[in-house]
């Protein structure tokens, strides 16, 4: 079972309804004595598609925002005149530093607002592109072209990966599993 919870929303997903239905009685019969609404089946969440696969997995992605990303840098229209051949991999080398010297900006797109939708993107179903968009992140006050480029590269790899989100396949044998990334797979220092 897997709970998903967004301030006071959650999605229960399962593949056993006892499991679920259980966990809901606890919620609302606990100590805390919740108060929850069930609104049945979803296919969608927050901007979040979410696709049963089979008994045992399901799938999660955000096409409209991928899109809404793709076209914000003018890689669906050409816009900016940009490269829009596709990335196998969200980051290259080397990893972003602060690039004082470095080449102002050329395309006209709002910096922020990239990173500002990229980084709703991974939160939730693109994790891949974490490492990618924090790396951006850390450049909005001044932004150079290497920083630009950055997040063309990450564009134009979510162009070519449009159907693509996050699956999900619970084993109740595993428990509870995180994965953190917290220091940007080792690419910090104090310079930066």
């Amino acid at each position: 079972m897997v709970v998903l919870t967004y301030v006071d929303d959650c999605i229960i997903v399962g593949n056993n309804m006892r499991n679920i239905d259980n966990f809901v009685r606890s919620m609302q019969n606990g100590k805390e004595n919740f108060i929850l609404t069930d609104e049945g089946d979803i296919d969608k969440f927050l901007g979040i598609e979410i696709e049963h696969l089979d008994d045992k997995r399901f799938e999660m992605k955000q096409s409209y925002l991928m899109e809404r990303i793709c076209r914000t840098l003018g890689l669906i229209d050409n816009d900016w005149k940009a490269a829009t051949n596709t990335k196998k991999t969200p980051v290259g080398k080397p990893l972003l530093n602060k690039d004082l010297s470095g080449k102002p900006r050329k395309l006209k797109w709002k910096y922020r607002t990239a990173v500002g939708m990229l980084s709703y993107l991974q939160g939730y179903t693109r994790p891949e592109i974490s490492m990618a968009t924090h790396q951006t992140a850390r450049f909005c006050i001044d932004p150079k072209l290497s920083h630009e480029q950055a997040i063309m590269r990450i564009g134009r790899y979510l162009l070519g990966t449009t159907d693509r989100g996050i699956i999900y396949e619970p084993d109740p044998k595993k428990g509870l599993e995180c994965y953190v990334d917290a220091d940007f797979a080792g690419g910090w220092s104090q310079t930066d």
